[in-house]
């Protein structure tokens, strides 16, 4: 436990708060310090991989969510050729999107992982101010409705639940459309009549079954680029789950079926992003959960974060956390171009005396 008076909370102006901060940050010992700094620098690997594994699982469940209602288009338009070829624009104008947001993600989380917070780099420059990052949930929300809008669909909510089947967390009612995976894909043992309608389905397989090898492959690389910064016991739990997942070549067509080849081959691509998309989001849990514990207070007025309110944990763009009130006091105190205090802590120290005096 830290001997170290915390900032007090009575501050009503930002140079009443940066004289606070100031007299809580030199009364810290060098221990103090470099313990306390070590758990921000922690906390921020963890909250990147959180991030990063936020984006993968979200493409996932995305891609599977576009892909079903896509099928059901499909179906529902019949023979008519041109509402088929509308049917297929949508679904792969939604996939573009959707992976366009997974890369955006990962990559700004996969150079917050890497970046060293005391270097120079975005996170720290003068010219580039820090910014907040929104919760991952309103992001996730936000993907969710584009890809509605793309296929055009009316009942965002129902797509969405289709999509989410099987996925909810333990202790989570189940989603509406239980059920109707399997449903749409029992559509596919036969194959179609018409041409048109036989080649916008294969379409959707074709395309569905490169996203899953995609996938696999972006899994992968976050499981090589987390392995350093998450402990031990978390990656072999991890190795393990991923190695049961199948590649493209392992995905093959029983001898004895009589069904159309595509829904052997679309069943097994859904199996396998179904167990990517698992597999991630139960490592996201993990992952939030250690971000959240491994750093109590916040490093700028050493008071403990809290669900809400003014100690609300803020999250930056390098993934350093802060205090929403010590975050709008340095606003304020830096004349609205704040950068990060943990990343360029010198400068956030030197800044901090200038107002307090």
């Amino acid at each position: 436990m830290s001997s170290v008076t915390p900032a007090s909370r009575a501050a009503t102006t930002p140079e009443e708060w940066a004289r606070q901060v100031h007299l809580a940050q030199v009364r810290r010992s060098p221990e103090e310090m470099a313990a306390a700094r070590q758990r921000s620098e922690q906390s921020r690997q963890y909250e990147a991989s959180f991030r990063a594994c936020n984006a993968a699982k979200s493409h996932s469940m995305r891609s599977r969510t576009i892909t079903l209602e896509g099928l059901r288009q499909v179906t529902s338009a019949g023979a008519r050729p041109e509402a088929l070829e509308a049917c297929t624009a949508r679904w792969q104008s939604a996939q573009v999107a959707s992976k366009r947001r997974e890369a955006e993600g990962m990559e700004r989380q996969g150079t917050a992982m890497r970046s060293c917070p005391s270097g120079a780099g975005a996170a720290s420059s003068p010219a580039a101010p820090a910014v907040l990052l929104r919760s991952a949930a309103e992001e996730e929300a936000e993907a969710m409705g584009e890809a509605a809008d793309l296929m055009g669909t009316v009942d965002a909510a129902a797509m969405a639940a289709v999509g989410m089947e099987g996925l909810a967390p333990a202790g989570e009612h189940r989603p509406r459309g239980a059920g109707a995976v399997q449903a749409l894909l029992e559509q596919l043992r036969s194959e179609p009549d018409g041409e048109a309608e036989c080649a916008a389905k294969f379409v959707l397989y074709e395309g569905y079954g490169r996203e899953v090898e995609d996938q696999r492959e972006t899994l992968l690389n976050f499981c090589k680029e987390s392995r350093e910064a998450l402990p031990a016991a978390v990656m072999r739990d991890m190795d393990k789950r991923v190695s049961a997942i199948d590649s493209r070549e392992a995905m093959g067509i029983p001898d004895d079926a009589r069904e159309w080849f595509v829904y052997h081959m679309m069943r097994q691509a859904e199996r396998n992003n179904f167990a990517m998309a698992k597999t991630l989001a139960d490592f996201e849990q993990r992952l939030a959960f250690l971000a959240r514990n491994d750093q109590p207070e916040c490093p700028v007025c050493l008071e403990c974060f809290s669900d809400a309110g003014p100690h609300a944990a803020e999250t930056l763009g390098c993934c350093h956390k802060v205090c929403h009130e010590c975050w709008e006091n340095w606003t304020k105190i830096t004349g609205g171009r704040p950068f990060c205090p943990l990343c360029r802590r010198e400068d956030f120290l030197e800044r901090v005396s200038t107002a307090a005096a």
